[in-house]
């Protein structure tokens, strides 16, 4: 590391030893004048012996009144830069001390003139001294400092950065810092004028650049805080030191990173929403959301559902275990969203109903974090309803207990709304164009000029933070999140590994929050031994896996359409692919259904796009949802049905055969049996999740060989089993994990079905 700044070493030699030192010595500053007064009478006595007899005494007369001519002239030359007072007491103190000297030579000290002009008026002079020290550490006001090394630095560059007038005492020193108080002229100056010049005052002070960090004072206009401490000092990675207050409460703060001067970030995050904005590589995913929800996942009283459509596992994967629920689709981000937006009312209506104003801790309900990665993808593919449903959680989920935490890379009004903006606290890491920083950074950041767009790439963690109970001086000063890892892999095992030791499943929770949540494990994936050796590999789940959820997912995607034709009243394939991010194929598919549906019409001559038959309203709202929870069979047969024998092959002019009485008995004998009552399917379906819950296999897939057994035994389709097992997961009787399109569920809790006091089968 290259050596220090002469100032910014003067500055940080001033330690807490060095104060505690002088705190315990205040008399030693007093002693100097007394000091002086010994030494001149020892050398009067001593000129007496030498040169007090004649005729040497005449010769040494002479010469000391030369001196003490000189020396006054000398003492009121060099002190012209005093004030008038100053100059004056130097002037004749020197003046006073040569004359007594001349005349103890002289005399000797046992002349009653001369001890008694050191007794009267040595001391009188030893005590204006003392006096005038006193006056100056008491108020500051020496123009050099008065021994205070941060008051002489600022004194050095005051000037020439427009604070004449101004003075700073050190009123806290540590190891990384040297706080200050900056008195300013009443009248001339205000916090505003030296927060504008601290870039002159480091140049003055020749310390590196964002070494000096001023901050108002809320007390007072004419006041300011100043800080100098080492840029250098967050540039280096800074290990997560562990939960600050596991098993606490949400209500206190929690502690993400550590600011410029040495201090610790503890962010109390509660009736508040925060914006973290980035540039890609920033640090904001992790140093944002796993710091903040790393600290969060260890209190008892707060539940994180979590939204990434972006990048699936990528970010918040390694915490899914500590999340209440991580969507990584669009419908289930939609299916959140809209379950949010319900539960809110009732949970305000509880909190009125039990005599609270607003969610405090103790009060009975968790407290809810709604984080969602990449914002700006969410918003550009959910629908016009859901985006008003989400903006209404903005702003009614502070009164029910909550708060939402919004990631994104540039935070103008084409990435989100401008409500949606306008309600956020802000945390900014690095960007890369100065541009942005309005939109990343809070008004008063902006007024002290920070710059994080400066930041160099090779420093991702660092960030700016301004929210409700940051102290005044830190909310333009530069912070460092914590890291995970010397590497990512690290990291995420590191990150895996506190989820796990905080899993959202062992925690007691609200109804409300219990409702809404989906408490997953990571998940698991089949193994298989590679030949010839010991070490297990992973291989991927079977296609028809994927194949068995196709109905499920085109029901969503179909009603997603629909809400966009209808909502627009504009049908195209464009349309539809730039709104809902799918190939073209998908997007024909998609109108062939609705026109099936009687929503849109048939495509108009020459072009793709189709004339739209529903007006929105309350109508198009129930057909909407009637295509969420029934799709198009025909679809699914068209897209997912295989060909059993693909090597039969037929033309529109081959004639029409009669089955042989063998394949006549094969189709009888594959004619599905009759349906059971559906009380009775699914207590067959709830025996089967006993039996395996009480033979230690609790987890499985809607394509379980055995699973797929009891369904055909119902006489029921796909589609049904999958609905049995959405209402069984949001009962929490399971918890689903979805890896690509493989959803994997595990059993939780069976006493749901006790409570509801179901018909069992052992």
């Amino acid at each position: 590391m290259s050596r220090k700044q002469p100032s910014l070493q003067l500055v940080q030699e001033a330690t807490m030893d060095r104060l505690v030192a002088s705190a315990v010595s205040k008399v030693g500053v007093l002693v100097p004048p007394w000091a002086v007064l010994g030494i001149e009478a020892a050398a009067g006595a001593l000129s007496h012996v030498w040169w007090g007899q004649p005729p040497a005494v005449t010769w040494a007369a002479v010469g000391c009144t030369l001196g003490s001519t000189v020396l006054t002239a000398l003492t009121w030359a060099v002190s012209h830069q005093r004030r008038l007072i100053g100059r004056v007491h130097a002037t004749v103190t020197t003046a006073a001390a040569s004359a007594w000297f001349t005349t103890a030579t002289i005399t000797g000290l046992d002349a009653p003139i001369t001890h008694g002009a050191l007794f009267f008026g040595g001391a009188t002079l030893a005590i204006s001294w003392n006096i005038r020290t006193v006056i100056r550490r008491t108020t500051g006001e020496e123009d050099s400092g008065g021994g205070d090394a941060l008051g002489t630095l600022f004194n050095r560059a005051k000037e020439q950065a427009g604070l004449k007038g101004a003075r700073v005492r050190a009123i806290e020193v540590t190891d990384h810092k040297v706080k200050g108080q900056m008195q300013l002229p009443p009248g001339e100056k205000t916090a505003e004028d030296a927060i504008k010049a601290t870039d002159r005052l480091e140049s003055g002070m020749q310390l590196p650049p964002g070494s000096v960090t001023v901050a108002r004072d809320d007390d007072r206009a004419d006041r300011a805080y100043m800080t100098v401490s080492d840029p250098t000092t967050i540039r280096r990675p800074i290990p997560w030191p562990g939960p600050s207050h596991p098993g606490a409460s949400i209500d206190k703060p929690l502690r993400i990173g550590v600011y410029q001067d040495g201090d610790p970030v503890e962010y109390r995050f509660v009736g508040h929403h925060l914006q973290i904005m980035g540039r890609t590589g920033s640090g904001k995913s992790i140093g944002g959301a796993w710091n903040i929800f790393g600290e969060v996942i260890t209190r008892h009283d707060a539940a994180v559902f979590s939204i990434d459509i972006s990048k699936d596992d990528q970010t918040m994967g390694p915490l899914r275990e500590g999340l209440h629920r991580f969507e990584t689709t669009k419908a289930g981000a939609v299916e959140l969203i809209r379950a949010m937006h319900k539960a809110i009312p009732q949970r305000t209506k509880w909190l009125a109903e039990h005599g609270y104003s607003d969610w405090e801790p103790g009060c009975g309900l968790t407290y809810w974090y709604l984080h969602i990665e990449e914002i700006a993808k969410l918003v550009s593919e959910i629908g016009a309803q859901d985006e008003e449903r989400l903006g209404e959680i903005l702003k009614e989920i502070r009164s029910a207990g909550g708060s939402v935490l919004l990631s994104l890379q540039r935070a103008d009004y084409t990435q989100i709304p401008t409500l949606f903006r306008s309600q956020m606290a802000k945390m900014c890491f690095g960007l890369s164009d100065p541009d942005d920083v309005k939109y990343g950074v809070s008004a008063r950041q902006r007024k002290a000029d920070v710059a994080p767009h400066e930041w160099e790439d090779h420093y991702p963690g660092m960030a700016l933070l301004d929210a409700r109970g940051i102290r005044t001086t830190h909310y333009a000063m530069p912070l460092r999140t914590y890291t995970w890892g010397r590497d990512s892999r690290e990291a995420r095992s590191a990150m895996a590994a506190h989820a796990a030791a905080y899993p959202a499943a062992a925690k007691q929770v609200d109804p409300f929050t219990a409702a809404l949540a989906r408490p997953t494990a990571p998940a698991p994936r089949p193994v298989v031994a590679v030949s010839g050796g010991t070490a297990p590999r992973e291989v991927e789940p079977a296609v028809h896996d994927e194949q068995e959820e196709f109905a499920a997912d085109f029901a969503e995607l179909l009603a997603d359409a629909a809400e966009l034709v209808i909502s627009t009243q504009h049908a195209s394939p464009a349309m539809l692919q730039r709104k809902l991010r799918i190939a073209w194929q998908d997007c024909l598919r998609l109108l062939e259904a609705l026109e099936r549906k009687n929503i849109v019409g048939p495509a108009v001559p020459g072009g793709d796009d189709r004339p739209v038959l529903v007006q929105a309203g309350q109508s198009a709202t129930d057909l909407i949802e009637h295509l969420r929870a029934t799709g198009d069979v025909v679809t699914e047969a068209l897209a997912r049905t295989e060909d059993p024998d693909p090597s039969l092959t037929a033309g529109p002019d081959d004639p029409v055969t009669e089955p042989t009485p063998e394949e006549a008995d094969s189709l009888h004998a594959a004619t599905p049996p009759a349906k059971m009552h559906p009380a009775d399917a699914r207590d067959l379906v709830y025996a089967w999740l006993r039996h395996r819950h009480q033979h230690g296999r609790p987890t499985f897939t809607a394509t379980d060989e055995d699973l797929t057994a009891v369904r055909r035994q119902t006489g029921n389709g796909r589609g049904w089993i999958y609905k049995v097992l959405t209402d069984l997961t949001e009962r929490g009787v399971l918890a689903v994990a979805k890896s690509g399109s493989v959803r994997t569920y595990t059993i939780t809790d069976l006493s749901p079905l006790d409570r509801d006091g179901y018909n069992r089968a052992a």
